[in-house]
Parts: C-alpha cells; sequence; structure tokens
C-alpha cells in the first residue's frame, strides 16, 4: 500500500499458493510475530469506509498527481489508458529529419511524393494579394504530417497568443484542432469520466451538453450575470461553496467568456480576475472556449490565459469565424500534459487535421501578418453591424415592434 495509501504504514501483500504462504508464515513467526496491527486497523477501517471503488479512485489519483505536475489528477481513465502510436512516434523521429538524410521508411505508409497528382496550389484574396503553394511546402502538405499540427501554423498561432494574452503562467502547448468544436471533445475526453460533474454557463451552447451526456457526465448549470452578463461569478461562489460533501466536486468550469454563444454576452474583466481565483480556490480546470474572441465590438479582453498562474487554463481558439469555417481549423492551447493525451487521442481518432486547409491558412498569415490577421478580425466584427440595419427594417412593418437605441 505504499504507493496508493502511504510507505509509513508498512502494509504490503501477498498473494500465492497455500503451499508456499504456510512455509513464509512460519518465517514471519519467528522473524516478528505479525505486521503492525494499528497500521493493518487503519487501513482495514479506511477501506471500509470508502469502499473498493473510492479506493480505486485515490489510487488513481496517486498515479497522476506525481511530481509538480497538476493536470495529471484531472486525467479521465480513458485518458490514462491511451498508449502513443508506435507509427506516430516513428513519422514525427522521420519527419525531424534533416531533408540530406534522405531517408526511406516504410514504417509510417507514406506514398511516394512522385505519385501525387497535384503540383501547386493557388489563392486569391479579394484584397488583390494573390500567392502560390508549390515546391516543399506542397510536398509536406500533401504527405502525412503530425498530429500536433503544421509547424508554420503552430508558429504563427503562437504570435497571436503571445501578443494578445502575454500570459505569465506555467509552460504551454498548441495543438491545431479540427475546428474548436473537435477540440472541446478531445479535451473533455481527456478529463470527464462517468459521473464527473461539469460546470457550465446557463444558457450553454447546444452541442457541449450533447458531448457530456454521452459521457454519461453531470451538467450544473451557473446563471449568467443580470446586470452585466457573463458567467455570474457570486453563483459560481455560491454553488462551489455549497456543494454537497457526499457527491464528488466538479472537475471542470466551461465558460464562454466573449459573445456568449447563446446569450451573446462578455464577462467583464472584473469577473474573469474572480471567476480564475474561484478555480484554483476549489481546484479545478477552465476551459476557455472563446471562438469570438476577435469579434469582440469593444475593447479587447483578456483571455484566461492571462491571470493563470497555475496552468489550469484550456483555451480553445477558432479560425472559423475570422477566416472561414469550412477549413475546419482550431486551437487549443493548455499544459504540454494535457496536449500530450490529447495527441494521443487524436492519432488514433483522425491521424491529424486537413494539411490544404493548414497550409493555406498559414500562408495567409504569413502574407498578411499578425497586424493584417487582426485587422481582418476587426473588420468581420464591423460588418455584423449591418445586422441592426435589417432588424431595423425587417421589425419597422411590424405593429407590435419599436425599435429601441440604448
Amino acid at each position: 500500500l505504499s504507493k496508493v495509501l502511504c510507505p509509513g504504514f508498512r502494509v504490503g501483500f501477498c498473494t500465492a499458493p497455500p503451499q508456499l504462504v504456510t512455509h513464509m508464515e512460519r518465517h514471519y513467526a519467528v522473524a516478528m510475530l505479525h505486521s503492525c496491527n494499528l497500521s493493518q486497523r487503519v487501513a482495514a477501517s479506511y477501506f471500509e469506509t470508502v469502499g473498493v471503488e473510492g479506493f480505486l479512485e485515490k489510487a488513481v489519483v496517486s498515479t497522476q498527481s506525481t511530481g509538480k505536475d497538476l493536470i495529471t489528477k484531472f486525467l479521465s481513465r480513458l485518458a490514462l489508458s491511451r498508449e502513443p502510436s508506435p507509427i506516430r512516434a516513428i513519422s514525427n523521429y522521420l519527419l525531424s529529419l534533416p531533408p540530406e538524410k534522405d531517408v526511406l521508411s516504410l514504417a509510417g505508409g507514406a506514398p511516394a511524393p512522385s505519385t501525387f497528382p497535384i503540383e501547386s496550389v493557388s489563392v486569391s484574396l479579394k484584397s488583390g494579394i494573390d500567392f502560390k503553394i508549390d515546391g516543399a511546402a506542397m510536398a509536406t502538405t500533401l504527405q502525412y504530417n503530425r498530429t500536433i499540427g503544421l509547424v508554420e501554423l503552430l508558429e504563427f498561432w503562437s504570435k497571436i497568443i503571445g501578443m494578445m494574452n502575454p500570459y505569465p503562467g506555467p509552460e504551454r502547448q498548441t495543438i491545431v484542432t479540427t475546428g474548436a468544436e473537435f477540440g472541446s471533445y478531445l479535451v473533455l475526453n481527456a478529463l470527464i469520466d462517468e459521473g464527473d460533474t461539469v460546470l457550465v454557463s446557463d444558457p450553454i451552447y447546444p452541442p457541449l451538453l450533447l458531448k457530456t451526456k454521452a459521457m454519461n457526465a453531470n451538467v450544473e448549470s451557473i446563471f449568467e450575470d443580470p446586470v452585466v452578463g457573463g458567467l455570474c461569478p457570486k453563483h459560481l461562489r455560491s454553488t462551489l461553496e455549497n456543494w454537497p460533501e457526499t457527491e464528488r466536486k466538479p472537475k471542470v468550469l466551461v465558460v464562454c467568456p466573449t459573445g456568449s454563444n447563446p446569450s451573446g454576452a462578455n464577462v467583464p474583466e472584473s469577473h474573469r480576475r474572480e471567476i480564475y481565483d474561484l478555480v484554483c480556490e476549489h481546484d479545478l480546470l477552465l476551459i476557455e472556449d472563446d471562438p469570438y474572441y476577435f469579434l469582440n465590438y469593444g475593447e479587447a479582453l483578456n483571455s484566461f490565459l492571462h491571470y493563470d498562474r497555475e496552468g489550469r487554463v484550456i483555451r480553445l481558439d477558432s479560425l472559423s469565424k475570422v477566416l472561414c469555417p469550412g477549413f475546419r481549423v482550431g486551437f487549443c492551447t493548455a499544459p504540454p500534459q494535457l496536449v500530450t493525451h490529447m495527441e494521443r487521442h487524436y492519432a488514433v481518432a483522425m491521424l491529424h487535421s486537413c494539411n490544404l486547409s493548414q497550409r493555406v491558412a498559414a500562408s495567409y498569415f504569413e502574407t498578411v501578418g499578425v497586424e493584417g490577421f487582426l485587422e481582418k478580425a476587426v473588420v468581420s466584427t464591423q460588418s455584423t453591424g449591418s445586422l441592426e440595419k435589417r432588424l431595423q427594417k425587417g421589425m419597422s412593418s411590424l405593429p407590435i415592434f419599436a425599435w429601441h437605441s440604448v
């Protein structure tokens, strides 16, 4: 029990054929009579109190919480059972070799590049700028690639995250996902066991409930603030402080802090700080599902990453709202331990996201730069202002509605 209860008790077990146990017992009787009864009694009473399931759950947590790693104690049993793909490991090694090595490997089942029928792809932007993908860039685009995502795309997104939210906290890593939708699925799958509770804002994006339902997880709703909007820290505090002692405490809080879908509300800056402090106080992880971050009408708000001093925030981003949804490109920025388990799942589920959409996005970012991307996001935000004109025009013909500017 040294590794799953405590080593100081000096309690262990040997299960063997009776004949062997008889001779061990004879030795034991003359060597030290028996083991410490007090430690045996405390251990037995502990097992009687928590039961088999409680002991096994404690054993899993003990396994997860070694070292300074915070994330692993939250991982689901399914995530812990996933092993690295040996083929992916070989492929990643081969991808890391310089071109002059010229290694021909049959391990990953990669087709010969000479058999690919596509030579190049040309892209024309509405701004009048054109770019072309060919040569080595096209070759890597058409071939199998790293599960974690295209290097050039990840490098650019790290600049965006670093510029918008210069987080001071622990090390983080980003993985490209097939949209933020799949990113949230990977994260929940890596963290949630059957019977776990997920805290969500009310109202909430319906597909999230479908994911938690499929995992047989419980959902607890946290109201939005009736005055300023966004998830209400006061209700969150009340919920956590009055959580029934007989039930497992929630593992994660899911927040859509900017333009929350479907309410459209923002979590104010002061509330973001308070929510993060509550997450730390009650030992939760915070999933920041933020696909509308770049579409904020007012002054840019800090991501929860900005306050993350303990490595509790898992951020989901998407290009669907600021580039195009058909590309199915999103990002998850999280502690490396979590990304590792997400990558293992991804590798056996779909290997990696579409290289072509990643390459076009990376080339677009390289062409327009960080400022060009942010400017495009602002234009996208401004263009939604036409909705107000449409609403006014449409409702003006209906006698039961009147338009009021607030």
